[in-house]
């Protein structure tokens, strides 16, 4: 298989390229998803580990938007494959992108989530977006959380065929690499919001903050050395984690985090 290495997208067809072109397809595989959840917007990438790309999209007319302003060079998904760990990250949560985001309210696409798989291949990004103007649409996709693990584990059986149209079509593009954000970055947009949606738990930010921390091992003082803030404030937001999870000791609150959010 040859790959085709560009500078940017602008230098292909966008109106014609196989990656945009795809819609009816794409809807009749993901029709579970619109039934389920009122999907509007169903985008795909994988980033192989050469860093080449394959791209679907049931929203051509955004994607094609996506690329021809280079909205690619400013997403925490589109660092080299080897950087992610699978996870699954709510957009709103995503410090930055809020240009992305903004961008992508233009054609009506508000509220989503974003599902990273990663392969021995490389990695594949899933994006869930709705075009219902309502924010509470998130607590659907959290509350039927098992119904998305099911759709990701069939999907590339579901599209067999679109896969077999699209791979020959891999792309290398140089401009991908202007993209600033780095690991530490990504790292940054972990697990820890999502789970504590998944589970119910109403922790503050700085509560969370708070959590990567403990799993670590660390001292309070040290928590507050880390995050630049008082020993007492540590303190204080360990106790809101111990009162909201129904926890009796920093031992009980540790065991629980290090099960739910490992």
């Amino acid at each position: 298989m040859t790959i085709q290495t560009i500078d940017t997208w602008a230098d292909i067809d966008l109106d014609h390229h196989i990656f945009f072109n795809l819609a009816d397809k794409i809807n009749q595989v993901i029709k579970p998803l619109i039934t389920c959840f009122g999907l509007g917007s169903f985008n795909y990438h994988k980033t192989y580990n050469d860093d080449s790309q394959i791209s679907l999209t049931n929203t051509p007319d955004w994607k094609r938007h996506y690329v021809k302003n280079k909205l690619y060079q400013q997403s925490i998904f589109e660092l080299p494959a080897h950087n992610y760990l699978k996870n699954r990250i709510i957009w709103s949560n995503i410090d930055t992108h809020s240009t992305i985001l903004d961008e992508a309210a233009k054609f009506g696409i508000k509220y989503g989530i974003t599902l990273i798989e990663p392969m021995k291949d490389g990695c594949e990004f899933y994006f869930l977006g709705s075009t219902i103007d309502d924010s509470t649409v998130i607590n659907k996709y959290l509350s039927n959380f098992y119904l998305l693990e099911k759709f990701i584990a069939n999907f590339h059986v579901a599209a067999k065929e679109i896969f077999a149209a699209v791979e020959p079509h891999r792309l290398i593009i140089n401009d991908r690499k202007e993209n600033k954000l780095t690991f530490s970055t990504a790292n940054h947009i972990d697990k820890f919001p999502f789970l504590s949606s998944i589970y119910g738990y109403k922790f503050t930010k700085r509560e969370l903050d708070c959590l990567p921390l403990l799993l670590k091992g660390l001292s309070s003082k040290q928590i507050a050395e880390q995050l630049k803030i008082s020993f007492r404030t540590v303190e204080m937001y360990i106790d809101n984690l111990k009162q909201k999870t129904n926890t009796q000791n920093k031992n009980e609150l540790l065991f629980l985090l290090s099960e739910k959010f490992s």
